[in-house]
C-alpha cells in the first residue's frame, strides 16, 4: 500500500479544518469513480477539530489520524488526552515528532505512547530520524526505531514508521531520495528481525507537489508525509495523484490493511 500522510500541525482553525477537509475529500471522491488503487490518505488535523470531521468522514476515501497522546487510558494528566479517548474519532495516532522530541519527549515516553495506542486498537505512526547528517546518522535513526517499539511486540501490532530526518523538517529542500532509501532500507532490515512481516516506512520531511514524485516511485518507500503542501486542497490532491500513479493495482488498495 501507499500511504499520503498530512500533518496539519497547529495550524487551522476548526472551521478552516472542516472547509479543507471537504474540500479534499470531494477531490478524492472525484478520483475514486474511476475505480483504480488509490493511496490511503491520512490527515492528522488538531485535536478541536477531529469530531468535527470524524462526523462526515467518508473512510472508503480518507482516515483520520491524531497528532499525539498520552500513554495512560484515563488519569491525573491535566491537558492530557488518551489513546482511549481518541480511539472514538480516529484509527492512527502519530508518536514521537521531532517536534515533540525537541520539546523533551524521551525514547521512554514515545515507546509507552506506542504501546498505550497499540492497546486501545489504534495504529501508531513512529516517527525516526537522526538529527543530523553526520557519521552516525543510521546508528541514531535505528536507535529510536528500536526504543519506539520495545514496549510492544512488533510481530503482533500494526505500527506504520515515518522516516523523517530532523535536519529535513522545514528546510528549502528534502533529504536525497537515494539517501533516503538507504536508510529506509537499513529501517525495514531491523523491523524484520523485529519481527515484523510487512514493514511499512514512509518518508516525511518538505515534501511538496514538485518533488513528491521522486519518493512515490521509489520502490523501498510505502508513501510520503507532508505538512506545508496539506493545507492546501489543490497542493494535497496534487500530490494524492502523483503518488496514486504507483499504486499497485493488485494490492490492497484504498481499502489497503486495517488501521
Amino acid at each position: 500500500m501507499k500511504y499520503l500522510l498530512a500533518n496539519w500541525k497547529m495550524y487551522t482553525t476548526t472551521v478552516e479544518a472542516v472547509a479543507l477537509f471537504a474540500e479534499i475529500q470531494q477531490g478524492l471522491r472525484e478520483r475514486a469513480k474511476a475505480g483504480t488503487p488509490l493511496p490511503r490518505a491520512i490527515i492528522c488535523p488538531p485535536f478541536l477539530s477531529l469530531a468535527l470531521i470524524r462526523a462526515f468522514i467518508d473512510h472508503d476515501l480518507a482516515r483520520l489520524g491524531a497528532q499525539n497522546c498520552h500513554w495512560e487510558p484515563e488519569g491525573p494528566f491535566t491537558g492530557e488526552i488518551s489513546p482511549v479517548m481518541l480511539k472514538e474519532v480516529a484509527e492512527y495516532v502519530l508518536v514521537g515528532h521531532s517536534e515533540r522530541r525537541a520539546a523533551g519527549e524521551t525514547d521512554e515516553q514515545i515507546a509507552r505512547k506506542v504501546a498505550g495506542a497499540a492497546g486501545a486498537g489504534l495504529t501508531p505512526i513512529l516517527f525516526v530520524g537522526e538529527d543530523d547528517r553526520t557519521k552516525g546518522a543510521l546508528s541514531q535513526s535505528e536507535k529510536r526505531l528500536v526504543a519506539g517499539l520495545r514496549c510492544i511486540d512488533p510481530s503482533r501490532h500494526h505500527v506504520v514508521v515515518v522516516y523523517e530526518p530532523t535536519w529535513a523538517v522545514g528546510a528549502d529542500r528534502p533529504a536525497d531520495v537515494s539517501y533516503v532509501c538507504e536508510v529506509v532500507e537499513h529501517l525495514k532490515a531491523r523491523m524484520g528481525e523485529l519481527g515484523i512481516r510487512r514493514p511499512e516506512v514512509i518518508y516525511g520531511g518538505t515534501v511538496t507537489a514538485g518533488n513528491v514524485r521522486q519518493f512515490a516511485e521509489a520502490d523501498l518507500l510505502d508513501g510520503v508525509g507532508a505538512t506545508r503542501a496539506s493545507l492546501n486542497a489543490s497542493d494535497f490532491l496534487a500530490m494524492f495523484d502523483q503518488v496514486a500513479g504507483f499504486v499497485d493495482p493488485t494490492s490492497d488498495g484504498i481499502g489497503g490493511r486495517a488501521g
